[in-house]
């Protein structure tokens, strides 16, 4: 379903869906059966032929419609021509003993049907935005209860409630039908939710928990980040394979809907965000006034934090704005602001809570849903070395995007050793900092085909372990051995002594991490 020119044009599936309510199956001929059939549109009173539309037709337009290689076809009172089915075409046939005044009526009643609705969904985005009264509209296009969810699960508009729907609870404030958070947490880890997560199109859906058969639509905004999906389920009448190019229509209007819900869903002021902003990002701040407001919300000097920073793709406010009441709706004891395209996150930790496992995956959460990548500091006592321990978040969002892209939260013990040894060398060449017997070591390979370079990685790997190394290496423990004689006679390297054996395991590593720049020799 389209807006083209003001008019409104309609796929030959909607048309047919809709008239099947009137007419057998009988009238409908679809050559090679295209259920869903793609751009395609009907525009009743088109007076021209093209290849984009299809036309009602008096019956000596067919040949010349045929001709044109227009897509579709409605033609009159006729019999069907014998050369039709070699085209493939899709077609309506009127017979004889109906009347075709009242069939081009019934269409466009259809018509206009299909575009009162469109002029509702744009007067209310116009208007309010509000997704219950889109819903309310479209009751009758989709004649099965309408679900909004949000991003997590929660029904936050329905048109009629369903028993059972995914064990929700009615939240006593809002309305809202709210999922309870472990049976939230098991849906995010759940196969089905992953199948149909990044899903673009409408689709078909049975999900286990409902008895009924859904169609459903991912709502995405135009950064590609989740919003929530549009859910209609099969209760009152059979689903119409058209009403999947409808809920994708209707997806658009929801999407452009829920920016408005999530702003007014809440009317928060932040004076903890503009506290912490002042605290990290004014050098000037005065720090015992800001201690003292925050030590009166709750987050005393003494307690632990955990601090953590995301670039946003744009400097948008509204989109920041979304990300930060997601984190703060979901989140407990956390604080969000923007500034920019940089995005900090601050939790106040329990005092009994020392493991931030929990809140590395929660940030991982959000993340995978916004599209983002979070950099976390490790956990931290006395709120004034907030700064540290974001430049430290910093670094850990630096690293681990690079290291580890499809994580969505990149907490700094993660990616410090990396970040020593690129850090370690200084202003040497990786190959002159690490140790020369590497060097020695591949020289000999291949000048004479050895493997000694390996066996001593190895080796060094396996924490010195003969048996380990040789398992590894699928080598005889004497064979081993004997290289490893080779080898200290070939660098005079001490592979007893601690310290030898830290410099090659660094040397190792250093190397590793610099292979793919082409600054080994």
């Amino acid at each position: 379903m389209k807006k083209e020119d003001d008019r409104l044009y309609l796929s030959m599936q909607i048309l047919t869906d809709y008239m099947d309510d009137q007419f057998s199956d009988y009238y409908f001929y679809r050559g090679n059966d295209p259920m869903i059939l793609e751009d395609v549109r009907v525009y009743y009173g088109q007076a021209e032929i093209s290849e984009r539309f299809v036309y009602i037709v008096k019956p000596s337009y067919v040949q010349k419609a045929m001709e044109n290689n227009c897509n579709m076809i409605l033609i009159g009172k006729m019999e069907l021509p014998e050369f039709l089915p070699q085209y493939h075409k899709s077609v309506i046939h009127i017979p004889k003993n109906e009347r075709i005044e009242y069939i081009l009526e019934l269409i466009q009643n259809i018509f206009h049907k299909f575009r009162s609705w469109e002029m509702d969904l744009i007067r209310i985005l116009a208007e309010s935005g509000d997704l219950a009264a889109m819903c309310k509209c479209s009751q009758d296009i989709f004649q099965n209860p309408v679900y909004v969810l949000d991003h997590n699960n929660n029904a936050i508009v329905r048109t009629t409630y369903v028993v059972g729907m995914m064990t929700m609870k009615p939240d006593p404030n809002t309305g809202s039908l709210i999922l309870p958070a472990e049976r939230r947490n098991l849906l995010y880890h759940s196969e089905e939710f992953l199948q149909t997560y990044k899903t673009r199109t409408a689709q078909y859906w049975t999900p286990s928990w409902n008895k009924h058969r859904d169609i459903y639509v991912n709502v995405f905004d135009e950064y590609q980040r989740y919003l929530g999906r549009i859910l209609i389920n099969e209760l009152q009448s059979s689903f119409k394979p058209s009403q999947l190019r409808l809920l994708e229509y209707f997806g658009g209007f929801v999407a452009k809907g829920f920016q408005n819900y999530r702003i007014n869903a809440k009317g928060w002021e932040f004076p903890l965000q503009k506290l912490l902003e002042k605290l990290l990002l004014d050098e000037n701040a005065d720090e015992e006034v800001l201690l003292e407001s925050l030590n009166r919300l709750g987050w005393r000097q003494k307690d632990s934090y955990l601090t953590a920073k995301a670039v946003l793709p744009s400097d948008d406010e509204a989109y920041a704005y979304s990300i930060c009441l997601d984190i703060m709706e979901d989140g407990q004891d956390v604080a969000a602001f923007s500034q920019g395209k940089e995005l900090y996150v601050v939790f106040h930790l329990p005092e009994s809570e020392m493991n931030p496992d929990s809140y590395y995956a929660f940030l991982h959460e959000i993340g995978l849903k916004a599209g983002i990548h979070f950099g976390a500091s490790s956990l931290f006592f006395q709120i004034l070395r907030i700064r540290e321990y974001q430049e430290q978040a910093s670094i850990a969002l630096e690293y681990g995007t690079l290291q580890e892209n499809e994580r969505y939260c990149h907490p700094y013990h993660t990616i410090a050793l990396t970040y020593f040894l690129k850090n370690a060398i200084g202003g040497l060449k990786p190959h002159i900092a690490c140790s020369a017997a590497l060097r020695i070591l591949r020289k000999t390979d291949r000048e004479k085909g050895s493997d000694y370079y390996n066996t001593l990685k190895e080796y060094i790997h396996a924490n010195c372990q003969p048996i380990q190394a040789a398992k590894s290496l699928y080598l005889h423990r004497g064979t081993l051995t004997y290289r490893l004689n080779k080898i200290h006679s070939l660098t005079g390297l001490d592979l007893n002594d601690r310290d030898t054996i830290l410099y090659l395991d660094l040397s190792f590593r250093i190397e590793d991490l610099y292979q793919d720049e082409n600054l080994l020799p």
